[in-house]
């Protein structure tokens, strides 16, 4: 299942990049995480309910302001997660897409893993966008 998903910052790039590029601040704009550390380039994020998503982090950039993941640990117990983070210029400001690829380990389960999925990258998305123009 593909997931892509894009907002627009009224922000620079470099602004919002801060903020995304900074790998253990993830708390601050994906609802859902507790906190996060970084673990050589694994990124482990504890949930607020107490489990975690460990992240193999790849391919990071601050010349082209990307990185990419893969998840070998999700608590909805997918089979295989990866997906890519970019800022981009547009204009004045920005547009941050998150380009996500998920194999589910129980495919019964597609409708509701899908739409809590979309939702919650969405969610995040948002919450990145309000962080970054508060300042």
């Amino acid at each position: 299942m593909r997931i892509d998903n894009a907002v627009a910052v009224a922000r620079p790039p470099d602004q919002v990049w801060a903020i995304l590029g900074d790998l253990g601040a993830v708390s601050r704009w994906v609802p859902g995480v507790a906190s996060a550390r970084i673990e050589g380039t694994r990124r482990i994020c504890t949930l607020e309910d107490g489990g975690e998503i460990h992240e193999e982090i790849a391919d990071f950039s601050n010349e082209r302001r990307s990185y990419a993941y893969t998840q070998p640990v999700h608590p909805l117990g997918l089979e295989r997660s990866e997906g890519i983070l970019a800022v981009n210029a547009a204009g004045d400001g920005s547009v941050v897409t998150w380009n996500a690829e998920v194999v589910l380990g129980d495919p019964t389960h597609e409708d509701q893993i899908s739409t809590t999925l979309k939702e919650g990258y969405a969610a995040a998305l948002a919450n990145l966008k309000e962080v970054v123009e508060r300042g």
